[in-house]
């Protein structure tokens, strides 16, 4: 008997990919700041769990994607470092 649904976020890059397309969806105020919030509901309202959705914006902030404020309340949409301008 299988309980767990089987996620289509399971997959690291999956989740990234849809994090990144839900940031870029949103819109962010006049300082470039996109809620954690919104970000965090669009998400899961995607099919994601929490943990993915904390493993996908991990990877988005150590790959140079999203900058975090050191409070979590907003994240910012950055150029990824080894991509041209």
């Amino acid at each position: 008997m299988k309980f767990r649904k089987d996620s289509s976020f399971a997959d690291p890059d999956l989740a990234l990919a849809k994090l990144l397309e839900i940031v870029r969806g949103l819109e962010a105020d006049a300082a470039g700041r996109i809620s954690i919030g919104a970000v965090s509901h669009a998400f899961r309202s995607a099919g994601g769990n929490v943990s993915e959705y904390g493993a996908a914006m991990h990877r988005a902030v150590a790959d140079g994607w999203l900058e975090s404020h050191p409070a979590r309340t907003y994240v910012k949409l950055l150029r990824k470092p080894d991509t041209p301008a």
